[in-house]
């Protein structure tokens, strides 16, 4: 038997060895893609810009001047401009040990659709998911949803994970069996998902009569009882590769052609911490969950679509078509923040490596429209795994309308091919199609408890700074204007704004399309201006009785009025506005319509504006003012800016932020009125200031914006006493401060302004357990300037005083204790910088 054992191990890592490494060559076939083949080099920036607020995309053959180099996916290889090239970006870089290109043979976009689990969670039933289908089926699926997946809940015999764990016995809820459910969404013309958890199971009966698939104790106990199951596969031995090669293959055969599996990462730490219970042990962990994905992957095939989930497991890349990449997300702005850090941290993976999805979307109650919009707009401009999973047939139209701009999900990705350690606030998507190169922009305010006014800057987007560029609002259906150098954006709290850029040129433009956010790419078939007949005509996919509208601009200071529209037989209608048109018909039938609009001059009218009055400033953070000035009573556009003598943009409000600035040097800022046409007021607004001499001398630092802030889990929080879970440490609660959890890092650039840093630390008293250990440590320019030592759960906050005279860059760093980041919220309160009073 000793002998048998023994040669059995060879073989299997021979087997095992076999299936990680070859097969992912096989997995890159190419794929047309657009004008080309993927994977196919691309262009790329492997750091921040000027602007560190900045998150780019592209969509389509783009061209910017903000690339920095051309990533080459096959080689894993950047080529700088410079010449400087960077071999094994992806796996050496950034950490990916087994990068390979997203295999988009059988799936050349990311999955659209449903998934139950964030209304219904283990409370699905049979007849719920019908519903849920067949409404989705008749208000959805032409415009792009295709999946419906079933979560939590169908199998086993219970709630909770006892036997829930158990994928032979589907629960009573759905009577008719799993197979019946696939073959009803399938023959709504959907996939048909479902998830599982696969290395697990909870039914002893499963165990005993799979003899030598899991890990046991030599008493015959599980050597593994995790969320994953009260048992967990061995994953060096056939037998549990044959039990999942005939799990997944039934799972196939019932109709399912999309697969969510779940706690990855528990599965491969497992394996880490209990080798000693397989029978052929290991030390490569990696390698042996590996060929348990590769025999996921030889059951169900390559056309069927894997979902990787829990966190982000990245030793499943080359296996998986997508992964989830953040935690569960939850009701409220809370959820979409949770989808906005996996975002942040990990989208530089998404349509390269795999495609990444932040969790599902949620659109419902109690998301306020505008938060639920904000959300829209993340997996619209992102373009990310989209599953909607609200109780469809109740959302209101103004919650649907929102799922219908963003379905399908499109061909987006990166050009950031880099981690992002803080919430960016500009989201730019580049886009060339049929001859249009145009941006979409995001702009986000994510606090919720003030409004921000963000400066958009045309030549940080890499558009002509000097040119003029038209501006389109596409959630509120407006033409903004054209203006040149940049353009100041009012959000409201926990709210977005989603503009479209477009150059300018000296003939009418085509500036925006109603069907889906990317405004022409989805929608625009064919397209074509006739510079004689100063017409467009073009040919367009529309959705039955969804008014499709066709947005118009006219040169600055030019205005014109549709003369004659045509679109086959459906009526039209036409609404002439100063500086742009929109032509709107509806089709009783998703098909394609051509049509063709005419346009001829028409006069302008201008409104002689006056000169702003009562100009103030006021600092905002260490290195900005914001500039306010008394409302026009007479008409106005808006206003013009400059600081310096150069011009900074237009702002319709009577605000606008200045950041970035030269702390020591006078500054003179200037504000005119300005009509539509861009004329200005004869007369202007100025102000001399220097930002140093207007600074306070005691600021704290949950009030300014970090420049970089990373954490192990959970989101870093500023002042969290506002909220029903203050920050307390032992026993005591603190007003200011913020809450991380180890590893954590928040930087500062304190400009060399200040000279002494105060705060106290310790473990928050809410952190669920009585356990806890971490170390506070500070360093200051690079350099470590203080550390707390190991401070635990229930310990009186540690104060600390240090002298940070000349620091221009301060680090507030949090690690764990030493035994694992488990329930180590850690808290800087009172956490401030003081200068000596001049």
């Amino acid at each position: 038997m000793q002998r048998t054992c023994s040669l059995r191990g060879i073989v299997v890592s021979v087997f095992l060895f076999a299936l990680v490494s070859p097969t992912l060559d096989a997995q890159t076939s190419p794929v047309q893609e657009g004008s080309r083949k993927w994977p196919h080099p691309i262009l790329c920036r492997v750091e921040d810009g000027a602007n560190a607020d900045l998150f780019v995309m592209t969509l389509g053959d783009v061209q910017t001047p903000l690339a920095t180099g051309i990533f080459d996916p096959t080689k894993d290889q950047v080529t700088l401009n410079n010449g400087r090239i960077i071999k094994n970006y992806y796996r050496d870089s950034l950490g990916i040990k087994y990068f390979n290109p997203i295999n988009k043979t059988y799936f050349p976009l990311p999955p659209s659709g449903w998934c139950s689990w964030y209304y219904y969670y283990q409370e699905i039933d049979e007849l719920e998911i019908q519903r849920n289908a067949k409404w989705i089926a008749d208000n959805l699926k032409d415009y792009g949803a295709k999946y419906v997946q079933i979560d939590d809940g169908w199998q086993g015999t219970g709630h909770g994970m006892g036997e829930n764990r158990d994928w032979t016995t589907i629960d009573k809820r759905f009577p008719h069996g799993m197979d019946s459910l696939a073959r009803y969404i399938n023959h709504l013309g959907f996939k048909a998902g479902i998830w599982l958890a696969p290395h697990g199971q909870s039914n002893p009966a499963v165990v005993k009569a799979n003899r030598g698939v899991f890990l046991l104790k030599p008493d015959g106990s599980s050597a593994s009882d995790t969320w994953e199951g009260s048992f967990l596969l061995d994953p060096s031995v056939f037998d549990a590769h044959n039990f999942l090669r005939n799990l997944f293959t039934t799972l196939s055969n019932w109709g399912y052609d999309y697969f969510k599996i779940d706690g990855q990462p528990i599965v491969i730490d497992e394996y880490k911490k209990k080798k000693s219970f397989m029978k052929t042990p290991s030390d490569d962990f990696a390698v042996l969950y590996r060929g348990t994905l590769q025999t996921i992957r030889s059951a169900i095939g390559g056309e069927r679509y894997l979902l990787g989930c829990w966190g982000i497991p990245l030793d499943g890349v080359g296996f998986m078509n997508g992964s989830r990449t953040g935690g569960d997300v939850v009701s409220g702005w809370e959820g979409f923040k949770v989808a906005l850090e996996a975002t942040m941290k990990h989208y530089y993976l998404h349509n390269i490596a795999w495609y990444c999805d932040p969790d599902v979307m949620l659109v419902r109650p109690p998301l306020t429209l505008d938060q639920a919009r904000a959300w829209a707009t993340l997996q619209g401009l992102t373009g990310q795994g989209l599953m909607a999973s609200d109780r469809l047939m109740d959302l209101s139209e103004d919650r649907v309308e929102l799922l219908k701009r963003i379905f399908p999900a499109v061909d987006i990705r990166p050009l950031d091919l880099f981690p992002s350690h803080r919430n960016k606030r500009i989201w730019d998507l580049k886009i060339n199609h049929l001859g249009r190169s145009y941006d979409i922009v995001g702009v986000f305010n994510f606090r919720d408890n003030a409004t921000d006014h963000v400066y958009i800057n045309w030549n940080e987007l890499g558009l002509p700074n000097a040119g003029a560029v038209h501006v389109f609002d596409f959630w509120n259906k407006e033409y903004l204007g054209c203006w040149e150098s940049g353009m100041s954006v009012e959000v409201a709290p926990t709210s977005c704004r989603v503009l479209t850029l477009q150059p300018a040129t000296d003939h009418v433009q085509l500036v925006s399309t109603s069907r889906h956010i990317t405004q022409g790419w989805v929608d625009l078939v064919d397209l074509a201006y006739d510079e004689k007949t100063n017409s467009y005509s073009g040919k367009s996919k529309v959705i039955r009785d969804d008014p499709y509208e066709l947005r118009f601009a006219f040169p600055k200071s030019k205005n014109f009025t549709v003369k004659k529209v045509t679109a086959g037989i459906l009526p039209v209608k036409i609404s002439n506005h100063q500086g742009w048109a929109t032509v709107q018909f509806t089709s009783p039938t998703t098909t394609e319509v051509e049509w063709q609009v005419f346009f001829e001059p028409s006069d302008f009218y201008r409104y002689p504006v006056q000169k702003p009055g009562n100009l103030a400033i006021e600092p905002a953070g260490l290195d900005g003012v914001n500039m306010h000035w008394s409302p026009q009573y007479y008409l106005t556009a808006g206003y013009q800016v400059s600081l310096d003598g150069k011009r900074l943009g237009f702002t319709p409000n009577n605000v606008f932020a200045l950041r970035n600035l030269d702390l020591t040097k006078q500054h003179i800022v200037e504000v005119s009125s300005v009509w539509e046409d861009g004329t200005k007021s004869k007369e202007k607004a100025e102000v001399k200031f220097t930002l140093a001499t207007m600074l306070p001398n005691i600021v704290y630092l949950p009030e300014l914006e970090p420049i970089r802030s990373t954490i192990g889990w959970g989101t870093i929080e500023m002042n969290r006493a506002v909220t029903a879970k203050p920050l307390s440490i032992g026993g005591k609660v603190f007003q200011k401060g913020i809450g991380t959890h180890a590893v954590s890092d928040v930087e500062y650039n304190l400009h060399g302004l200040f000279d002494t840093f105060t705060a106290q630390v310790g473990i928050d008293d809410g952190n669920g357990s009585e356990k806890g250990s971490v170390e506070f440590i500070v360093l200051a320019d690079g350099k470590e300037l203080w550390r707390s030592g190991l401070m635990k759960k229930g310990e009186s906050a540690k104060p600390l005083s240090l002298n940070i005279a000349g620091v221009r860059k301060l680090l507030l760093h949090v690690t764990d204790g030493g035994d694992g980041n488990d329930y180590d919220h850690a808290d800087w309160v009172e956490a401030k910088v003081v200068r000596k009073k001049e």
